[in-house]
């Protein structure tokens, strides 16, 4: 297994499987008991980047762990993954 360290990974570009840049990398949580990471903070390009997907209180978007498909020179993730979160995200208040 290769390792990367965290440090190399702060403010890496997000991009998804069809090559569209969404944003970067701001903060990884995870759980503290079984040391699993949970999911990516992305500071989103643009507002409408990450529509319907559940965000922090700094409007960060919250990236299931389940969507990255890779990490390299940029962390890639799965559209489809993210479409389903999209769907299942109760409706926000306008």
């Amino acid at each position: 297994m290769a390792q990367v360290r965290s440090s190399k990974l702060r403010s890496i570009g997000i991009i998804s499987d069809r090559g569209l840049q969404l944003g970067r990398l701001n903060d990884i949580l995870f759980d503290e008991k079984d040391g699993k990471i949970h999911s990516l903070v992305v500071r989103p390009f643009s507002k409408e980047t990450f529509e319907g997907v559940p965000r922090d209180s700094s409007g960060n978007a919250l990236i299931p762990f389940s969507a990255v498909m890779s990490i390299r020179d940029f962390i890639v993730v799965n559209e489809r993954v993210l479409a389903i979160q999209q769907m299942k995200a109760p409706p926000q208040s306008i």
